[in-house]
Parts: C-alpha cells; sequence; structure tokens
C-alpha cells in the first residue's frame, strides 16, 4: 500500500466526498455494496470493482460494478474473498498475479465487514489511497447496518415476548379478578354459599397456577435465550420422540376437549437432539394447538425426512376443530409463550421453526438428522 499521506484521495476532494455521502445514504447492507463498488470503479480508474460482505466469518454477498457495456455478467471472476477474509488479509494488498488489488473493509473496533477489490495489475498512488479511504467509508457504514439490523430484531424479540405475555397472563388474571368479585358480592351481602365460595375459591386457585406456571415459562425462555441451558445431544428415535410426547400431552388436552394422534410414523428416522428439551418443545407446541382447536377438536402429529443428504427430520402438529375444520393460524405476536419457548428449544438445538402459511394452523419444526438404521 501506498504511504501517501491520507488526506490526498487521488481523484479529488469534491469527488471523494461525494463518494461518501453516497456510501452513506445507502441504509440496506447489500445497497452499501452496490455503492461502494461502483465508486471503487469510479475513483481508481479501473475496469471492474467487487464489493463483500461477511457475516459470522462467511461471505454473505457479493457486489460488482464493470465499465463494461456488456454489464456484469462480463465481469471477470470476482477475487476469491472468502479465502483471503480467512486468512485474515487486513489491508491494501496487490494480487498482480490474479489481476485485483483487495483492501478490508473493518468496523469501529477493527471486526472484519468484507472486502473491496478492483481488477488491477499494478497498484497506483492515487488509486492505492482512494480505495483505502472509501474502504474505511464503507466499512463503518456496513458496521451501522449490522447494528440496525441487530437493534430490530431484538426490539422485535422484546415486542414479541410482551405481546406473548400479555396474551397468556389475560385470560388467568381475569379468572381471578372475577372470581374474587363474585365471592367478594357474596360476602358484602352476607350471603355466602359454602359450595358456590369453594367453586370460586378453586377457580381462583387453577388461575394462580397457571399464572406460576408462566412465570415459570418466562424464566425459561429467558434461560434459552441467555443461552444458559446445557443439551446432552444424543441420536434419539423421531418417532418414539412423537409418540412419548403424545401420551404424556393427551390428558392436557382431553381437559380442553382435543384429542391428540399420531400419523403413521417413519420408525427409522432418527435426529440428534437432547430428549427431554425435544419433548418440551412438542408438549408446548401440543399446548398451544389444544387452545386452539376447541371442545371436540383434534391434533394430529407426524414426522418426515427433509431429504437424504442432511437426513433432517420435520415434526408438524395440524390442529382441526370439531368436525375435521380447519384451524386459522393465530395473528402475529398471539401465540403465547408457549410458541416463544418451542421456537427457542427448536433453535438451540440448530433446528428451525415455522408457523406454515396457509388457511389452518400448522406448526412445524426440523430439528438435525442422525444416521438412518
Amino acid at each position: 500500500m501506498s504511504n501517501q499521506d491520507a488526506s490526498s484521495p487521488g481523484p479529488g476532494t469534491a469527488r471523494f466526498a461525494d463518494a461518501c455521502a453516497r456510501v452513506r445514504a445507502a441504509t440496506q447492507p447489500d445497497d452499501i455494496l452496490e455503492v461502494a463498488a461502483e465508486e471503487a470503479r469510479a475513483l481508481t480508474g479501473a475496469k471492474h470493482a467487487w464489493a463483500a460482505r461477511v457475516e459470522n466469518g462467511n461471505v454473505a454477498s457479493i457486489r460488482s460494478s464493470s465499465s463494461d457495456d456488456r454489464g456484469a455478467s462480463a465481469d471477470p471472476p470476482a477475487p476469491p474473498f472468502a479465502a483471503m477474509i480467512a486468512a485474515g488479509n487486513a489491508s491494501a494488498a496487490p494480487h498482480p498475479d490474479r489481476g485485483f488489488i483487495t483492501v478490508s473493509l473493518l468496523g469501529s473496533a477493527n471486526s472484519s465487514e468484507g472486502m473491496l477489490a478492483v481488477a488491477s495489475s499494478a497498484p497506483s498512488s492515487s488509486g492505492d489511497a482512494a480505495l483505502a479511504q472509501l474502504a474505511a467509508v464503507v466499512g463503518l457504514a456496513l458496521e451501522a447496518a449490522r447494528l440496525r439490523v441487530r437493534v430490530e430484531v431484538v426490539t422485535k424479540a422484546r415486542e414479541t415476548l410482551l405481546a406473548s405475555v400479555s396474551h397468556d397472563l389475560r385470560n388467568p388474571l381475569n379468572t381471578f379478578a372475577m372470581s374474587a368479585g363474585l365471592l367478594r358480592d357474596d360476602l358484602e351481602r352476607n350471603d355466602v354459599d359454602a359450595t358456590r365460595g369453594i367453586s370460586l375459591v378453586s377457580r381462583m386457585e387453577r388461575a394462580t397456577s397457571r399464572m406460576q406456571a408462566l412465570i415459570e415459562d418466562l424464566v425459561e425462555a429467558s434461560r434459552i435465550d441467555a443461552k444458559k441451558i446445557d443439551y446432552a445431544v444424543r441420536e434419539e428415535s423421531a418417532a418414539q420422540l412423537l409418540k412419548d410426547a403424545c401420551a404424556a400431552a393427551t390428558p392436557g388436552a382431553s381437559e380442553k376437549g382435543a384429542a391428540v394422534a399420531c400419523d403413521d410414523l417413519d420408525d427409522t428416522a432418527r435426529v440428534t437432539v437432547d430428549r427431554a428439551r425435544t419433548l418440551q418443545l412438542i408438549a408446548k407446541v401440543i399446548a398451544f394447538e389444544a387452545k386452539s382447536t376447541g371442545d371436540g377438536g383434534s391434533i394430529r402429529l407426524g414426522i418426515s425426512r427433509v431429504d437424504s443428504e442432511t437426513r433432517a427430520v420435520t415434526f408438524t402438529a395440524r390442529a382441526l376443530g370439531p368436525g375435521g375444520v380447519p384451524v386459522p393460524p393465530p395473528g402475529e405476536g398471539r401465540g403465547g409463550l408457549a410458541l416463544l419457548l418451542a421456537r427457542g428449544l427448536t433453535e438451540a438445538q440448530r433446528g428451525t421453526f415455522r408457523i406454515e402459511p396457509g388457511d389452518s394452523l400448522v406448526v412445524s419444526f426440523t430439528l438435525p438428522g442422525a444416521k438412518v438404521v
């Protein structure tokens, strides 16, 4: 890299300032990459330029710019960004044998945000300085965009949690308040029937138990989110997990008038999971759907292999109302703590969780597979 004074960007201070303004105006990570590639090519006079973004040490996306009228399809192959980032290249470096110059895109704490490259067989003082200075601006812009996304994710998670807690607490709180009000009316009239009084107190006790269970779920959700739970992972039969969870959940679902049944299951499908946590996950899904089916409804559980290469296994739970009528899925943020816990337990075991789109309520989650026996 040239030792030229960093205050001399080469192509002109005004032009460089315009380039920086365009970079800062872009808010989405890939938009920043597109602007960076365009400005790197313009500032250095190169025919081709590339900008790559890093996520978790891997190249997440690449954007290119070409002066050739034939467009991006005419660009030469992009530099091997993944290999260079893995090697920890942190400064501008010429690669005359490969025909490009690269410079790392660093954040405020020298964290790797990506890499910028221009097609060139020999570095020049002005082009080298312009590329390095542009890279400094782009690196900070990518860091800012990444942090904005993180803030949005955290904010969304907080809103989902608050919606879940308020959704789940509303019913037992209403039950408790209503029972307490009725009991107070009886006491004020000095007309307390023992049987009625015991019934009202029992309802209050059940509501208190539900609220206590919700508090425990909330604590559990926070532990999962903070990754403070240990997982004893081993190979398990997917079908047996579903059968055991179904048997354990049947009494609770029956209290709500819902029947739980397993479809024909593939006994050879195996997953690599923590047995206790996976049973807890399935139980939470069943409990959630049991509240949605209504009296006389049913929950159908099934499993299927995703593909032979990954051997991942997808578990599904389909909720049906009385007479087999499909149950509509909940609105956003209306799943309650049960779904929040189920999602957390799935993702903590390297799985994926989703509510299937459509007119009926189908919850599915995919867990890592094991060897077929």
